[in-house]
């Protein structure tokens, strides 16, 4: 069903004395000009004693009047409208006029008073007598920068600019250009001149230059990169050739090496290739300058390619084997967990206590053991609770536990309590729950 909304109206008053704020009201009193008939209202303001402070005219059949009244003749006491070109055909002037006219004109033959249109800044010139009756024209001259007029740069000097931000050149000159380059070596120095002398490369010392297409080439008769392999006649070395001046990736001895004194390694890793070890003396030493145990903590045997180790760890004092270890039997007391065992060695019985109780007696391992679980009575009141006029309520603890149960009534609805609501059957309909109102009416005045 269609609801109805209607809001204040009178037939009868133009202005509503009482208007609140937001509410609208129409007077269908017949317009006389003065009795505010004809007219739709709407409160606005801050309200007192339900009476918005403005009412405020938005509408009515009173100005729908006007509008359908307007034409575009010369009418007394109406709206003019345009005519089908768009334009305006009431535009009678009733008086002479005797003095200038104030206002735009569409269209004029000339101005009233020519005037001089004058242009300075970067370029000068001066349109005279203009008065819009017949075309004007002027020379412009463009600013001087105080640029001599003239060429520059030649084959000795090079020409310079300043250019400001509108393009105009405001500096011009030239600077010369060098002629003398100065060169200098481990030993003497000496100035070439670009435009008559001739810069010579020599080689020396099994060094040749070469020049060829403006480029310069040094060489040595062999290639000495860092890749390549160089041969030299015997190198004779007068005192002590140390490692310090010999930078290389390898150094290899290809037949044996014997070293009669002691051999020192320097170095962080030493590594042994050989396919077979022998060691004369019984006993390795590891962490051979640790003074403590805490010094000493990760020394032991790692087997490469395996990941396995046995290492010393100093927290517990003992060594320790990251793989399994196959032995054929342990003597001494073990301490940890056993991957299987038959049974414990004490049966024990195990008890649950708290949300709900429970006990396993005599538990070993060797055999299934079970028993009965109860929950703990966290609630007395048991039953049903809530119907089509009450509310159940409950407690629940953060255990999902309900602690507390009950039912309470729905209250009767007020403008201050929620609860079940009646509704009047003339102005609302309720169907299936579904409520409609039926009318809003604001009534008359």
């Amino acid at each position: 069903m269609a609801s109805i909304l209607r809001i204040k109206r009178s037939e009868v008053s133009g202005n509503p004395a009482v208007l609140g704020a937001g509410e609208l009201a129409y007077s269908g009193l017949a317009d006389n000009g003065s009795n505010g008939g004809d007219r739709l209202y709407i409160g606005m303001g801050v309200e007192s004693g339900g009476n918005a402070v403005n009412h405020i005219i938005v509408g009515g059949k009173r100005y729908t009047d006007m509008v359908d009244a307007a034409t575009n003749l010369n009418t007394a006491s109406t709206i003019v409208k345009r005519d089908a070109s768009g334009n305006f055909t009431a535009t009678m002037i009733t008086s002479n006029l005797t003095g200038n006219v104030t206002g735009n004109a569409d269209t004029a033959t000339k101005w009233l008073n020519a005037r001089n249109l004058s242009l300075t800044g970067d370029a000068t010139a001066t349109l005279s007598s203009i008065d819009g009756s017949a075309n004007v024209s002027a020379t412009l001259t463009l600013a001087t920068t105080g640029v001599t007029a003239g060429s520059y740069g030649s084959a000795t000097a090079i020409p310079t600019f300043t250019v400001d931000a509108k393009g105009r050149l405001t500096a011009a000159g030239t600077v010369n250009i060098a002629t003398s380059l100065s060169i200098a070596g481990n030993t003497g120095t000496d100035t070439v001149s670009l435009l008559s002398d001739t810069l010579t490369f020599t080689g020396t010392n099994g060094i040749t230059a070469a020049v060829t297409n403006n480029t310069i080439t040094f060489s040595i008769g062999q290639s000495v990169g860092t890749t390549d392999n160089v041969t030299f006649n015997n190198v004779t070395v007068n005192g002590t050739l140390s490692s310090d001046d010999i930078t290389a990736a390898n150094i290899s001895v290809a037949g044996n090496a014997t070293i009669t004194g002691n051999l020192t390694v320097q170095g962080t890793t030493t590594t042994v290739n050989s396919t077979a070890v022998a060691i004369a003396d019984v006993n390795l030493t590891l962490a051979k300058d640790a003074t403590t145990a805490a010094q000493a903590n990760g020394a032991g045997l790692t087997v490469s390619g395996a990941g396995a180790t046995l290492t010393y760890t100093s927290a517990n004092d003992r060594w320790n084997f990251n793989k399994d270890l196959v032995v054929a039997n342990v003597y001494g007391d073990l301490v940890g967990n056993a991957a299987t065992a038959t049974k414990w060695q004490t049966a024990r019985n195990l008890s649950l206590t708290g949300d709900a109780t429970a006990t396993l007696s005599g538990v070993d391992g060797s055999a299934t053991v079970s028993a009965a679980l109860t929950l703990a009575t966290v609630n007395t009141n048991v039953g049903s609770f809530g119907d089509s006029v009450t509310v159940p309520s409950f407690t629940v603890n953060a255990k999902g536990l309900v602690t507390a149960a009950s039912s309470t009534a729905i209250p009767t609805a007020t403008t201050a309590v929620k609860g079940l609501a009646s509704f009047d059957s003339t102005i609302f309909t309720v169907t299936a729950g579904a409520v409609t109102i039926t009318q809003v009416d604001g009534g008359t005045y």
